[in-house]
């Protein structure tokens, strides 16, 4: 049975399974839904009646629950949990990874993380407020705690005894971290280096050197862009003293990057990153976000006016026909500038030390590019206004003043396209918000002050020679 059927058919049915009627047909039902993919699971739970979901996952073997819930979003964890007795509550706790804990821990409120906490064992509540002290946004925020290790004056044989009867509850890694007897790492083994190695040797005498080693408050971002450029797929964590804490694993790099291209994009909108899926946020909250930014925007525009306002005298003739034109061309160039210099830092191959010369180099470019579209932008303003609209008295001085303050906007957007996300993360920001609107806006101010600017002094000054 397809696994739409399934659920299909246990909605039908779903009065008399959340009343635990006994019948082999029923039984068959849950006996199917307790083999389903827990992400679907979790999708089906969501998309029900939240009561109707909370009956149902009380149905479920604890095994099963506990990999459904970690599927579901964070208001579908307390609300299935909200389902069960206090002491069933405390024992599924139990059964989670700290990892997990932790998880669920950072998005609840104060008072939820006070009630969830008491129904912990003193041990795991000292080690789960322990990470909560981490940054979301560091390596010790993001990093697993439940990894083996082994001490460096172990011999290979009793390693892999220790293996044997520990029998960890997370998958072993191909590497296992090597620590003294202090808990400070001084390395690693391969996992198969326990089995082409002697009995007898000591795992002292055959430590291998670990290339990414993160700090505990490290931005997880600086320790992805490592991973990625040494091709590691894990990488130990360590505190004060060298002291072995966790492991960053591939699957938590993944997340990692996707969570900061979804900041990134929303940052590129210029808007706050939401905690929560689309849906889950609030219409208010939203609302709020978006048009707060919107309304900041809106005033930087009053500088626009005073310019108009200022120069008035020189924008109500001719040269109005082109103030869009040049306006989105200076804002198409500088956003392509302050792309290229996000994706480089994103990925490390641009940095505060090569910044000097991405910017030399995107000057040249703004200059060769600038020239070009000055010259377009000539042949556009002259012969096309002189051949369209028959007008053979037109000034070419006009169409001089136009290109040349195409050229100075295209040059001055670049440059401040490819050195304001310098100037953002040197101020402790995210260099993403140097894109979209905000980078938009200031180039429109500029933009338009340049060509005033430009075009009177190019005027005025054949006028007044």
């Amino acid at each position: 049975m397809m696994t739409k059927e399934l659920f299909a058919e246990i909605a039908k049915h779903k009065d008399s399974i959340i009343a635990r009627t006994r019948t082999p047909q029923l039984q068959e039902l849950l006996q199917r839904l307790n083999k389903v993919h827990p992400a679907d699971i979790a999708e089906w739970l969501e998309e029900i009646d939240q009561e109707e979901a909370r009956a149902l996952f009380v149905l479920l073997p604890q095994e099963v629950q506990i990999r459904v819930f970690h599927e579901l979003g964070h208001q579908g964890q307390v609300s299935v949990l909200e389902a069960l007795s206090e002491e069933d509550r405390s024992n599924f706790l139990q059964h989670l990874s700290i990892d997990d804990l932790t998880d669920f821990f950072d998005d609840l409120s104060d008072e939820e993380l006070k009630h969830y906490l008491k129904l912990l064992h003193k041990k795991d509540r000292e080690r789960v407020i322990s990470l909560l002290k981490f940054s979301p946004d560091s390596a010790g925020g993001i990093m697993y705690t439940d990894v083996l290790t082994l001490m460096q004056d172990f011999t290979v044989a009793k390693s892999i005894h220790i293996l044997q009867r520990l029998r960890p509850s997370r998958a072993l890694h191909q590497k296992i971290y090597v620590t003294t007897q202090n808990n400070e790492l001084v390395g690693h083994i391969n996992l198969e280096d326990l089995v082409l190695k002697s009995p007898s040797t000591r795992l002292s005498s055959i430590l291998r050197e670990d290339e990414v080693i993160a700090s505990v408050n490290e931005d997880r971002q600086d320790v992805a862009q490592k991973m990625l450029h040494y091709g590691v797929s894990n990488v130990p964590v360590i505190g004060l003293d060298h002291i072995f804490l966790g492991v960053i694993p591939s699957e938590a790099l993944v997340e990692t990057i996707e969570d900061e291209a979804s900041e990134d994009i929303y940052r590129m909108s210029a808007l706050a990153p939401i905690k929560y899926s689309y849906f889950e946020t609030s219409f208010g909250r939203l609302l709020y976000q978006r048009s707060s930014i919107l309304v900041v925007l809106l005033m930087l525009q009053t500088f626009s006016s005073i310019i108009i306002h200022r120069y008035n005298y020189l924008l109500c003739g001719f040269l109005t026909y082109f103030i869009s034109m040049l306006i989105s061309t200076g804002g198409n160039a500088s956003s392509q500038t302050s792309a290229l210099a996000i994706q480089g830092m994103a990925t490390g191959e641009i940095d505060i030390t090569t910044s000097p010369q991405f910017i030399k180099r995107e000057f040249l470019m703004a200059c060769i590019m600038g020239g070009g579209l000055a010259v377009f932008s000539f042949l556009r303003t002259y012969l096309i206004h002189v051949i369209f609209y028959l007008d053979p008295s037109f000034d070419l001085i006009k169409s001089i003043a136009v290109s040349a303050s195409l050229f100075a906007i295209v040059v001055v957007s670049v440059l401040l396209g490819s050195s304001l996300p310098f100037l953002l993360k040197r101020l402790g920001l995210d260099p993403a918000h140097s894109a979209g609107p905000l980078l938009t806006t200031i180039i429109d101010v500029v933009g338009l002050l340049i060509y005033c600017m430009v075009s009177s002094w190019i005027l005025g000054l054949v006028q007044h020679p």
